[in-house]
């Protein structure tokens, strides 16, 4: 099931896009609506809603939409309490328009649902509006974690058809000393055990996604600055969507403005997806 948490928001309806071409890609074809509100409606939140599921009819997607009162609970709470857990479940939700004291995801309701780790949750940052959710080059950076490419083939999937060219980035630390001694052996080791990762992760991703046609490329990085790289990365292959994993580490919920996932958010040029599967 994909659940589209829509806030009413003109932010909102550029996630919307997203959401949308998410559910065209999921077998069912359906997308269930959830707007959450503290008092009544907003006026023109008849008017938006009608322009999404215009979109959903355009494109052959079943459109739900369900109006909800926040109650005495908070809006994360009421959406969670709305969603059937499990892996079946994915939620797609937004970051900020603007951040708020350097954070996008920080304190927000997206934040608390990637942070409930009942259902898959995808928080959307649109940088381009005209992407219109079909971004076609996607960026992948991936920590070494052993599951591999496992929690990003869900979004991936989601991606579907509008995942035009995949590449996959390893960005293995290395302190400034060893940078300066290139013929370090410590230095060659980092990168063979990335190349393997990405290797792996490459061949997981071709598995996953077959027999959906698309270009795969990856490079392995040693640096200092693993987000700078990122962010140099996106510029370079000219990405319209960089996905970041959120792990127990990074979630959202715990971190500050000088966070990696905060960072990226903040200095990004094109739209970012930061995902997180049931646990």
């Amino acid at each position: 099931m994909l659940v589209f948490a829509y806030d009413g928001s003109l932010n909102g309806d550029w996630v919307a896009h997203y959401a949308v071409r998410f559910a065209a890609s999921t077998p069912d074809r359906c997308l269930r609506m959830l707007h959450v509100h503290d008092a009544a409606p907003a006026n023109h939140l008849a008017e938006r809603v009608a322009r999404i599921a215009d979109e959903c009819r355009l494109l052959g997607v079943g459109f739900s939409a369900e109006l909800h009162p926040g109650a005495s609970a908070g809006v994360a709470e009421r959406l969670i309490a709305l969603c059937p857990p499990g892996p079946g479940t994915t939620l797609v939700c937004g970051a900020r328009a603007r951040a708020r004291g350097l954070a996008f995801l920080a304190g927000t309701v997206s934040a608390r649902l990637l942070a409930s780790a009942r259902f898959g949750v995808v928080a959307l940052r649109v940088v381009h509006p005209g992407v219109l959710g079909q971004p076609g080059r996607v960026l992948l950076p991936v920590a070494g974690h052993p599951r591999g490419a496992a929690d990003a083939i869900p979004l991936l999937r989601l991606i579907g058809a509008d995942l035009r060219h995949l590449h996959v980035l390893f960005v293995r630390e290395a302190s400034r000393l060893r940078l300066h001694d290139p013929g370090h052996v410590a230095l060659e080791r980092l990168l063979a055990e990335g190349r393997a990762y990405v290797a792996r992760v490459e061949d997981e991703a071709r598995a996953a996604l077959a027999p959906h046609g698309f270009a795969l490329d990856a490079s392995v990085v040693l640096a200092k600055d693993v987000v700078g790289e990122i962010l140099v990365c996106a510029a370079r292959h000219r990405v319209r969507l960089v996905c970041l994993g959120a792990s127990e580490r990074t979630l959202p919920e715990r971190i500050v403005s000088g966070s990696p996932i905060e960072r990226v958010l903040r200095e990004t040029t094109a739209d970012v997806a930061v995902y997180r599967g049931a646990r």
